[in-house]
C-alpha cells in the first residue's frame, strides 16, 4: 500500500520543469479549506519534487494533500493525471474491498431519510473548492442554463454553493444523487471524511 507522499511524488515526477513551476504557482493560489494556510512563496519556490511532496503532506495531511494535488492538476488542464492520482489513491487508502465500496455508493440517504448532501450542507458549503466543475456535471440534467449561470455569477465558492443549495428545494432524489456523484469524483477525500464524521451512520453512502 502506497502512502500519500509516494503517490504525490509520482504525480510530480511526471511533470516537466515548466509544468512543475506552474504546479507550484497554482498550489499557492488555490483556495484552501478553513484551518489551512498556503505554503509561503519563499518556502515553496526552492522545493524540489521530493521536498514538495513531503511539504504537502506535512501541511495538509494525507487525504487533503492528495485532494489538493489532484485539484491543482485539474486546474492545469491535466485531467487524466488528476483522475489517475485519485484512482490510485482510492485503491491504496479506501478501507474494505471494491464490493463494499460499490454497496455503500448506492445508499445515499441516512437512516432518518435525509440525503447525504443535505445532511452535510454546511461542510460542503465551507469546503468545496471546485464548484464550477460540479456545475458542469449538473448542467442539463439537474440545472438549467439560467440556474447554471446564476450560480457561476457568485463571487466566492461559498456563495456559489449556497446558491446551488437554494435550487435544491425543487430537486428529487435523482438530482441529489447526481450532485453526490460529482462530489465523489471531484472531492473523493472530503466525501470519505464526511462519511466517517461523528454522528454519520454506517452505510451513509
Amino acid at each position: 500500500m502506497k502512502r500519500a507522499r509516494e503517490l504525490i511524488l509520482e504525480a510530480l515526477e511526471n511533470l516537466t520543469e515548466d509544468e512543475f513551476k506552474k504546479f507550484k504557482l497554482k498550489l499557492r493560489m488555490l483556495e484552501l479549506r478553513e484551518g489551512f494556510n498556503a505554503i509561503p512563496r519563499g518556502i515553496l519556490e526552492p522545493l524540489d519534487r521530493m521536498d514538495l511532496s513531503e511539504k504537502i503532506v506535512s501541511c495538509y495531511l494525507e487525504d487533503y494533500g492528495l485532494e489538493l494535488t489532484a485539484e491543482v492538476l485539474r486546474k492545469m488542464g491535466m485531467l487524466e493525471e488528476a483522475v489517475k492520482l485519485q484512482q490510485t489513491a482510492s485503491g491504496s487508502h479506501l478501507v474494505g474491498n471494491a464490493a463494499q465500496s460499490r454497496q455503500h455508493s448506492t445508499a445515499t440517504s441516512t437512516v432518518s431519510g435525509i440525503h447525504f448532501v443535505e445532511k452535510h450542507r454546511k461542510s460542503l458549503i465551507n469546503r468545496i473548492t471546485s464548484v464550477d466543475a460540479i456545475l458542469d456535471h449538473l448542467l442539463g440534467n439537474v440545472l438549467s442554463q439560467e440556474e447554471y449561470e446564476a450560480v457561476r455569477a457568485e463571487n466566492t465558492n461559498q456563495n456559489k454553493m449556497r446558491k446551488l443549495f437554494s435550487f435544491m428545494v425543487a430537486w428529487d432524489e435523482s438530482c441529489k444523487d447526481q450532485l453526490l456523484e460529482a462530489l465523489k469524483e471531484l472531492h473523493p477525500y472530503l466525501v470519505q471524511e464526511l462519511e466517517r464524521s461523528r454522528g454519520a451512520p454506517q452505510g451513509t453512502l
